[in-house]
């Protein structure tokens, strides 16, 4: 008779440096409004170390073409190609520059390079502690100043009180994936916490953002129970215990960042004038040109379009829309659209949550550079780039990286 032979095939994995440099760039990502004299951001700084460190890496490098990675190049030579027609090459120029480290970073970090399971687990807790660390920042820096909403203010710097919600979403979505799908039950404290921290903030553009990953993360919840009557009494529960903690906090906030939340500071005032300005914004865009509607006037010239009040569009599509035309903000719908099926597709539910968060912000801020974005596409199409390697999975293997192919003996 002959004996089965049990070969161990398992090879120790290791961390290697360009990880440990994209976890202190997940971890400082709150400090992106720290300015270094006539540096620029003290982040920027920090991100080229992990950049540096792969491309040091090269006999590592893989390729894995995808269709995210191809239209966000598409998107990129769009950009570049809009430095010809620019209604302000300078102002398209520094936009485009912008665009492309993040570019660089999804694409070296996110795509040529290969990592192994270990790597994905510490990257995807560096993003969570990233969130923490810009929670801590904000109570141990904080800025009241502006009606008294909390926001974070570093060496002079202050960041602005919707941008800064989106540091912690993808911990927030990790947490509340725990709760929920998870089951563990002390997973609502953080959950609660960070929604007060929204709250504090004062942006009810951010609080939709995490209600929407909340919403997502109950989609997910329902899609896979079997009980699902018991689960919507557990569920209606849990937003009514919800609503009385929220009334309960809110009567303990300043009456000035309080009120941004009661239905008569919304009836009186809208959305802060962001209507006014898209209906300028649209009203331009119908009269332009052919060429301009379909090109736009020059990445990053949103202000000058809008001479309303010289701001940005306050919404990524319609921003796209005025600085690339119809093909760039449909490219960006697509690049989206992307990375919500590679989530979806590899179940990784915390990821997809917060994303769905960031597009939901996109509709009232124009986070075209918005760093929270980027790195929650980063690590996104890394583990895309894994050889089906997933992390994240849903119910009790939820927050852990599992490799879907199976050892035969």
């Amino acid at each position: 008779m002959g004996m089965r032979r049990h070969v161990n095939t398992s090879v120790k994995e290791e961390i290697r440096p360009v990880v440990y440099g994209v976890c202190l760039y997940f971890l400082l990502a709150g400090t992106d409004s720290f300015q270094i004299g006539s540096i620029g951001s003290f982040l920027k700084i920090v991100a080229l170390l992990p950049l540096a460190l792969a491309l040091l890496d090269l006999k590592k490098f893989r390729i894995r073409f995808s269709a995210t990675l191809v239209v966000q190049f598409l998107f990129w030579l769009l950009a570049i190609a809009s430095l010809l027609y620019s209604l302000n090459p300078d102002k398209t120029f520094s936009s485009v520059k912008a665009l492309s480290l993040n570019l660089a970073l999804v694409f070296f970090l996110g795509v040529v390079e290969k990592y192994n399971q270990l790597e994905l687990k510490v990257m995807n807790v560096a993003l969570i502690a990233g969130g923490w660390v810009t929670i801590l920042l904000m109570l141990l820096f904080s800025d009241t100043s502006a009606d008294g909403r909390l926001t974070l203010l570093l060496g002079g710097e202050n960041q602005d009180q919707n941008y800064i919600n989106g540091y912690f979403i993808y911990a927030f979505s990790w947490h509340c994936s725990k709760f929920l799908l998870d089951k563990k039950k002390l997973h609502c404290i953080p959950t609660v916490f960070m929604l007060t921290i929204v709250l504090l903030t004062g942006s009810r553009g951010a609080l939709l953002a995490f209600m929407t990953v909340c919403f997502a993360i109950i989609c997910v919840f329902f899609a896979n129970s079997k009980h699902k009557i018991r689960n919507i009494l557990l569920i209606v529960l849990l937003m009514i215990l919800l609503l009385v903690i929220f009334d309960m906090i809110l009567a303990q906030m300043p009456e000035s960042v309080a009120r941004r939340f009661s239905w008569d500071y919304i009836a009186e005032k809208g959305s802060t004038g962001r209507t006014r300005v898209w209906e300028f914004l649209l009203g331009h865009y119908a009269q332009d040109s052919i060429p301009r509607m379909l090109f736009g006037h020059g990445y990053g010239t949103t202000s000058l379009v809008n001479t309303l009040n010289g701001r940005v569009a306050h919404n990524l599509y319609i921003d796209n829309l005025i600085t690339l035309g119809l093909i760039g903000v449909l490219l960006q719908i697509v690049i989206q659209a992307s990375v919500v099926h590679t989530l979806f597709r590899k179940r990784q539910y915390p990821l997809l949550g917060a994303y769905l968060g960031m597009i939901c912000m996109c509709l009232s801020l124009s986070l075209v550079a918005y760093k929270p974005i980027w790195n929650i596409m980063l690590l996104a199409l890394a583990v895309d780039a894994a050889n089906k390697t997933t992390i994240n999975k849903s119910n009790d293997e939820n927050g852990r990286f599992e490799n879907e192919s199976n050892e035969r003996a």
